[in-house]
């Protein structure tokens, strides 16, 4: 075996890059978390940079309002906070926001005009052209039509004119405006400026020479129109000077109209950006947005910066000729400027019974499911629920439980599977309302986690709903509430690393291929610092950097929904999003929070698909019928499963680090499955909580508190700090921290800013540690603590919700794992593994999987009979208990007897026929309609007449042996493939062409393996290093199976698939590999030095032979500590998990 790979150039760019959009934010662009979330998705609120110096003049009085923002998507280059804060510098007296045909990053504008105390100013650039994607040509034409709103009404006005017109066009990114329709919604309460070159009355001027009598004229007219739609008092004239040859031209003739008709004229700068440094970026920009490069565009473009902002000294020398121009923009933006706080709607009336208030019917719904949630309730539970009745009611969101309530009871009456999570977990009136299944007063879960009277924000409820049919639940809302008081939130898009490296070669006028070579060059999905920089060209990196973060287009919300008292559209416009039937607002979460609009979480989980379908088919298949209420509690069994870290396809505890803590936290009940989701995250990662954790649970060391205040908070898990909650109650202890100073902390945890606000109150901290006796190390040691969960921390409430499906996932994977394979392939994508993968380990565990089958396969997988008799359960009927005795210690000697608990031992797996390449779900799903209405297919020419095959589709059933119940080998019916797509429904049965079919050789048994791995992704019974092995063992390379019982001192040899990479923010440039063989998987540790000499095979290499040092912990966990690298060529298509 040789080691002689050519040495890889590797530089890394030392600029660190920090996030652009919200100045002083800490974490590098786009840091991704690995496996596991390491910075929260909520946006930091944001905070002035340091003060910059004003331009050294006297300052002139001066608003700003013609302004596009980076939510001009693809055209204005600076975010709304930048343009704010250079705003301020300029000492500008108000700024206008006047994105195109939105009102997309008016909340960012408004939160940071308030932190600079700037007057602000809303409107739109309205297209009132019929729309052409702005992307399909380099120069969208016009005319535009440049709306302010004068006043909140007008702004109401504005949003609807912009809801209806999206709405009305069909389609997403277009609107469909009607100049008449808009002077009529307009009402005298907007403002219209005659507005750039593609306004309507600009646009008449333009051409290569002096406009003619004719064009004057014509723009005459259309300056008309507005006059007389709109009146003249709702009418200014724009002007702008970007030193074009005839722009002093077309001024002059504005200035001649605006004395004729009586119109203010005002000066503006058609402000794109907000310094000259941005005009290359600009540039750029115009480039991606048109789909060409810099140099097919370059007639288009500005030959100087010119669309930026300016000072009103600047303005005032610019436009000296028109003396008014400057005041006017001024006294326009004092008149226009509003808070956009004035415009925050109320929540929808809940829907109650006759009789009833919102608060009462609340309280009615709450006191029938105590004797049903607590049949023993004391008086502290009935406090405590009084206690949360008492503050629902005084900050008035008894309406929201009751909405959140009647969506989950809607969706449980369909049997639409489905569980409340997060921080609603800390309400006990939730867990009455049957929102969540977690009993927040048994744990002592703190409601103020949840609703605090101490802050002025909504609740926030999250309920995940099985993923397939969630679409159910969100048009059910619709239907409900209405399509104008119901949107789904936005996601705004940002560029990250590889898009942005992609789009600027493609400015910069590379190939495609070049730009696909550079994209690849970019690991992960926010890390352009560790690209290879000798690859790179330079402008291509300071585009790039610049690019990042900035909003690219809107995506929508997992499912985020707002409700409104009156038409949300009146508040943010509304648009319709890609994905039919779904209507998408103009904001995203982050801005719709800061507006105070109440957000609701109906969001998708896989597992509970995965967890639904494995359900239904025990009870179809075997009669057992469960639930998750009814799903037996603390089987021994299931955590003897887990403590081996046997948890391929478990819901939170599949990922490398959770395998490897599992044996060693080694839980034996369910709130140590809460501690085992909560400790690998970064918090506890960081805070030094896992190794002392696990020693102290394993009886290794004493469990201490640094002071006796500590032990109420910290008893639970051990004295050692895991969830987010415990940091709260800590820093309130032993701290001096209000509730308030706690509130601080639970924002902090993840946030982009945490480290910052975290140290907002270190004082308060230290003075409170000292006061109760800490200082010094100790004092210190707590800091740090609390700092590590800067880096994001689990809380508990969460932990607890996500711990029900751990342990109902791992009970079903455990007692029925043929039917929990064929719900994981159901549902798939999802979920940590490939289907590969979890097909293997499934085989592992005794299933066994079968072909797709074109007499036997339904569309998705599905089970059979293993043989002729009628399947019954098998297994222990203890398993069935719902009460078992707490388990005892975990023996890793004992032999494992999983295959003792299986119920569906009857049963194999057959693979679905979507799943074949090329064939798709409508496709499988006719085939299996035609067999279920005329029967089985006679031959290949039958199957093909009556379903209306293509030659592809045959070939693709070919190719996976689906048509070997036909009485065809694989190369017979790929033979015969050409000629049978001949047979379709329009010809006569018999009038197909017919072919002989030669002999064959009988496929091997690799060629039938390669042949299964392309047409499906997954080689029953077999796998690609099964036929390597007697190879590897001459070469002297090792299975995983070996390494069970290697020695630990001597160097070893490992082959293996790549099914993931990794690379945690949390391991310091450490990357991880999964590599799997016919016998498991086998974590391997790469260095950073390691993955720079090796980083071209490491990164792209589909398996891969690995030398290395092994380890083995005594509770069996493995690792390989990599100290070279060799590629393996396997020869069949291999995807794995990047990154990710």
């Amino acid at each position: 075996m040789a080691w002689n790979n050519p040495p890889i150039p590797w530089s890394e760019l030392e600029k660190q890059l920090t996030e652009a959009t919200r100045p002083g934010s800490t974490p590098p662009v786009g840091a991704g978390p690995g496996d596991s979330p390491a910075w929260s998705n909520y946006r930091a609120p944001y905070q002035p940079p340091a003060p910059q110096p004003p331009p050294d003049e006297e300052r002139v009085d001066y608003a700003e309002l013609h302004v596009h923002s980076s939510f001009s998507f693809l055209d204005g280059v600076s975010s709304p906070e930048a343009l704010v804060a250079e705003a301020s510098r300029l000492r500008l007296s108000a700024l206008a926001i006047t994105d195109h045909d939105g009102l997309y990053g008016i909340v960012r504008f408004a939160e940071a005009a308030q932190a600079h105390q700037m007057p602000t100013v809303f409107g739109a650039e309205l297209s009132l052209a019929p729309r052409i994607h702005r992307t399909d040509v380099a120069d969208p034409p016009g005319p535009h039509l440049l709306v302010l709103a004068k006043s909140p009404e007008g702004y109401h006005r504005l949003a609807k004119a912009l809801t209806d017109s999206h709405l009305a066009s069909g389609e997403k990114g277009e609107a469909a405006y009607d100049l008449d329709e808009l002077a009529e919604r307009a009402g005298d309460e907007w403002m219209i400026l005659t507005g750039c070159r593609k306004g309507m009355v600009r646009q008449s001027l333009q051409g290569p020479s002096v406009p003619s009598a004719g064009q004057v004229e014509q723009a005459r007219q259309q300056l008309g129109r507005l006059v007389d739609r709109f009146g003249p008092d709702s009418v200014a004239v724009e002007l702008f000077d970007f030193h074009h040859p005839l722009d002093s031209t077309h001024n002059d003739i504005l200035q001649t109209f605006a004395l004729e008709r009586g119109l203010p004229t005002l000066a503006t700068g058609v402000v794109h950006y907000a310094t000259a440094a941005e005009h290359k970026l600009a540039q750029a920009m115009a480039a991606v947005r048109s789909r060409r490069s810099l140099d097919q565009i370059r007639g288009h473009l500005p030959a100087a910066p010119s669309a930026f902002l300016r000072s009103g000294a600047a303005q005032l020398a610019r436009f000296a000729r028109f003396p008014g121009a400057v005041p006017t923009a001024a006294r326009l933006g004092r008149e226009l400027s509003f808070s956009l706080k004035k415009v925050a709607p109320d929540l929808p009336l809940s829907m109650v019974p006759e009789g009833h208030t919102s608060d009462s019917y609340l309280r009615w719904l709450v006191s029938e499911a105590i004797p049903r949630r607590y049949p023993d309730a004391d008086q502290a539970v009935y406090d405590r629920i009084e206690r949360e009745l008492a503050l629902i009611e005084k900050k008035g969101f008894a309406g929201y439980f009751l909405i959140v309530h009647d969506i989950v009871q809607w969706a449980r009456a369909r049997s639409i599977l489905c569980q409340g999570r997060g921080s609603a977990a800390n309400s006990a009136v939730c867990y009455l309302l049957d929102i969540t299944a977690v009993d927040s007063i048994h744990y002592d879960l703190p409601f103020e986690r949840f609703l605090s009277a101490l802050r002025d924000e909504e609740p926030d409820i999250d309920v995940d709903f099985d993923a397939h049919r969630r679409e159910e639940v969100i048009q059910y809302v619709y239907s409900r509430y209405g399509r104008h008081n119901a949107a789904l939130v936005a996601t705004v898009i940002e560029y990250r690393a590889k898009n942005a490296v992609r789009d600027m070669s493609r400015a910069l006028g590379y190939s495609p291929g070049q730009q696909d070579a550079f994209a690849k060059q970019v690991e992960r999905r926010g890390a352009l610092s560790e690209s290879d920089a000798e690859s790179l060209p330079d402008a291509v990196v300071e585009l790039a950097t610049q690019t990042l973060t900035l909003p690219r287009h809107l995506g929508i919300h997992p499912g985020g929904m707002v409700l409104t008292d009156r038409p949300i559209g009146e508040v943010v416009p509304i648009e319709h999003a890609r994905m039919e039937n779904r209507t998408v607002l103009q904001w995203d979460k982050d801005d719709c929070e800061w507006m105070g609009l109440v957000k609701f979480d109906l969001l998708g989980l896989g597992i509970l698909e995965a967890i639904q379908h494995t359900l239904t088919l025990a009870s179809d298949e075997l009669g057992e019928q469960w639930e998750l209420a009814t799903i037996p509690r603390d089987e021994p069994g299931v955590y003897d499963m887990l403590c081996r870290a046997d948890s391929i396809g478990v819901f939170q505890v599949e990922s490398r680090a959770q395998m490897a803590l599992l044996p060693r936290l080694q839980p034996r009940r369910f709130y140590d499955l809460a501690i085992q989701i909560a400790m690998i995250r970064p918090g506890p990662i960081q805070g030094g909580a896992v190794h002392p954790f696990v020693r102290r649970k394993a009886g290794q060391e004493p469990v201490t508190y640094l002071h006796p205040k500590l032990e109420a908070p910290l008893k639970r898990t051990l004295g050692i700090p895991v969830f987010q909650e415990q940091i709260m109650q800590m820093a309130m202890a032993i701290g001096g921290c209000s509730g308030e100073d706690a509130d601080v902390l639970r924002r902090a945890m993840g946030s982009k800013r945490g480290l910052e606000r975290i140290e907002s109150v270190r004082q308060t901290l230290y003075q409170g540690m000292a006061e109760n006796g800490l200082v010094g190390e100790d004092a210190d040691r707590i800091y740090r603590t609390i700092q590590a969960f800067a880096g994001f921390g689990f809380a508990e409430s969460h932990s607890l919700s996500f711990a029900l499906l751990v342990y109902a996932s791992s009970w079903l994977k455990l007692h029925y794992p043929a039917c929990y394979l064929t719900g994981m392939l159901r549902a798939w994508p999802m979920g940590f593994y490939s289907p590969a993968t979890l097909v293997s380990d499934a085989e592992r565990h005794g299933v066994e999987v079968r072909r797709p089958c074109i007499q036997r396969s339904a569309a998705q997988a599905s089970l059979e009979p293993l043989d002729e008799n009628t399947p019954t359960p098998t297994g222990m009927d203890q398993c069935l208990q719902f009460t078992h005795e707490p388990p005892g210690e975990f023996d890793p000697t004992a032999p494992d007897r999983s295959a003792e608990h299986r119920r569906d031992g009857e049963l194999a797996v057959r693979q679905g026929l979507a799943g074949i390449k090329d064939i798709g779900a409508d496709t499988a799903e006719a085939i299996c309609q035609e067999r279920q209405r005329g029967g089985y297919f006679r031959d290949i020419y039958d199957l093909s007449r009556r379903v209306g095959l293509r030659d592809t589709h045959l070939e693709a059933l070919s190719t996976a042996g689906a048509l070997d119940d036909l009485g065809l080998s694989r190369r017979e019916a790929l033979w015969l493939s050409g000629s049978a797509h001949t047979a379709q429904p329009e010809f006569l049965e018999g009038t197909h062409q017919s072919v002989e079919t030669p002999l064959f050789e009988q496929m091997t048994e690799w060629e039938v393996m390669h042949s299964d791995r392309i047409a499906t992704a997954i080689s029953p019974g077999d796998h690609p290093l099964a036929h390597l092995r007697q190879w590897l063992t001459e070469q002297g390379v090792s299975s995983s199976q070996d390494l069970r019982v290697h020695d630990l001192d001597r160097r070893v040899w490992l082959a293996g698939l790549v099914t993931h990479r990794q690379r945690p923010s949390t391991a310091q440039g450490v990357t991880f590999l999964n590599l799997e063989d016919e016998f498991g998987l086998v974590n391997v540790v790469c260095s950073k030095g390691l993955w720079r000499r090796y980083r071209l095979l490491l990164r792209h290499s589909a398996a891969l032979i690995v030398r290395g040092t092994l380890q083995r912990s005594d509770e069996g966990v493995m690792s390989l500590v990599a100290d070279g690298a060799s590629q393996l060529a396997v020869n069949v298509p291999v995807t794995a998990r990047n990154f990710q």
